[in-house]
């Protein structure tokens, strides 16, 4: 049986001015989930900085936001010392929403060094430097930190050995952080969506290996960019500070079961 998706309003629970007088970055927040984690924060009042590595879609996030209290930069957080300056030039900083990634499908033996290394970069030590440089103007106001993931990276995935190593990482440094950073009022949180059918999806895989891989989850259904903002919210706001390090899975059980088979 296949469990309904909610919809796009279904997905917000929280109340209104939920995160209002919050300044969050969010990385990636030019498209697909980063742009909805983005536009839902805007919602509850916060205001929010984006950054990506296109300009152009940043301009398109920024004209779906339709307020003041967004801007961006174009920053490719690979380059240290341009990220380190940039997140310093913020001053205090409520949230840090780490999502900026990305992967190809490849047999782990086909992938090459430089590709593992770009991969594992981009979504573990580029986002671990960016934590580091973010730490003082999260402890100025008793910060979040929200690092995405994906579903059951320790679970391996095949066609991923790369990003599955990466995510893996990220999760045990969320871990890691919070114990050492609570001591300056900083939460980690590790939020692992499921298959999210973005437009960046469906260029890694084709639509018949992505519908394969939601129809294996317990509820047979994706986890829709809405539901990934609200938890992403929800763990910003303080709702959730109950928790602390976690790996939050939102994937509709896919984490449950093996991973559907794909080349490598």
């Amino acid at each position: 049986m296949i469990a309904p998706r909610p919809t796009a309003q279904e997905c917000k629970v929280l109340p209104a001015a939920a995160l209002r007088d919050r300044l969050a970055l969010v990385t990636g927040a030019g498209s697909g989930i980063g742009r909805a984690v983005a536009l839902r924060l805007l919602e509850l009042g916060a205001s929010v900085v984006g950054v990506g590595r296109r300009a152009q879609r940043l301009a398109e996030t920024a004209e779906l936001a339709k307020t003041s209290r967004f801007r961006y930069q174009a920053l490719d957080l690979r380059d240290r010392p341009a990220a380190a300056e940039f997140v310093a030039g913020l001053g205090g900083l409520d949230l840090l929403v780490n999502n900026a990634g990305g992967q190809f499908v490849a047999p782990a033996a086909e992938i090459s060094r430089r590709g593992f290394d770009a991969v594992t970069d981009l979504n573990l030590t580029a986002q671990a430097s960016l934590l580091l440089a973010a730490r003082p103007g999260l402890a100025a106001r008793g910060g979040r930190v929200v690092n995405l993931s994906l579903s059951a990276p320790d679970r391996g995935l095949p066609g991923h050995a790369h990003s599955a190593a990466a995510r893996a990482g990220i999760a045990a440094l969320t871990r890691s952080l919070a114990r050492r950073w609570r001591a300056e009022d900083i939460r980690l949180f590790c939020l692992a969506p499921g298959t999210v059918l973005t437009a960046g999806a469906g260029e890694e895989l084709p639509a018949g290996d992505l519908a394969r891989i939601v129809a294996r989850t317990p509820l047979g259904r994706d986890t829709t960019p809405g539901e990934v903002a609200e938890w992403v919210a929800a763990l910003g706001s303080g709702a959730a500070d109950a928790v602390s390090g976690a790996l939050i899975e939102v994937d509709g059980g896919a984490g449950l079961v093996a991973a559907a088979a794909l080349p490598g």
